[in-house]
């Protein structure tokens, strides 16, 4: 395993205070959080949105299996951006994640997301990886329409 770093920015027809708020409020994230074809119901969010504080969300695959993320929240500037990551002890696949996410707001009430994940993993989960944001933010931005 070795250290790599994937960035994925995103322009979102909302105004940022509202990205901000799909970003890190359970009843929000509980809506699209997860690549195409995974669910994150609410009774399995838990969060404890602070810098030091914890996080445990449990994505559903279309298969019904259970995919826990846990860890830990880094820095929280709100409405301009967080961090969160962890080590993984269980995954073969994966030793540590720390993400960075953050919100610029832009003109016309749009809001540019930038996604940066310093990963230490297996190469093959890079394409996993950056698969998966993008997939999530799709599934977004219909959200943040409505």
């Amino acid at each position: 395993m070795q250290e790599h770093t994937i960035t994925i920015e995103r322009i979102l027809d909302a105004p940022r205070e509202l990205v901000w708020r799909a970003f890190t409020e359970p009843d929000e994230l509980t809506k699209w959080w997860g690549p195409a074809g995974f669910t994150t119901p609410r009774e399995k969010i838990e969060v404890d949105f602070k810098p030091g504080g914890t996080f445990r969300l449990t994505m559903i695959g279309p298969d019904g299996q259970e995919y826990p993320n846990y860890g830990h929240y880094g820095i929280v500037e709100p409405s301009e951006r967080f961090s969160f990551g962890g080590t993984m002890d269980d995954n073969p696949m994966m030793k540590s994640v720390e993400t960075t996410i953050e919100f610029m707001a832009l003109e016309d009430k749009l809001t540019k997301v930038i996604v940066s994940s310093r990963m230490v993993c297996a190469e093959e989960l890079l394409v996993m990886a950056t698969a998966g944001w993008n997939s999530q933010l799709d599934k977004l931005a219909p959200v943040l329409a409505g």
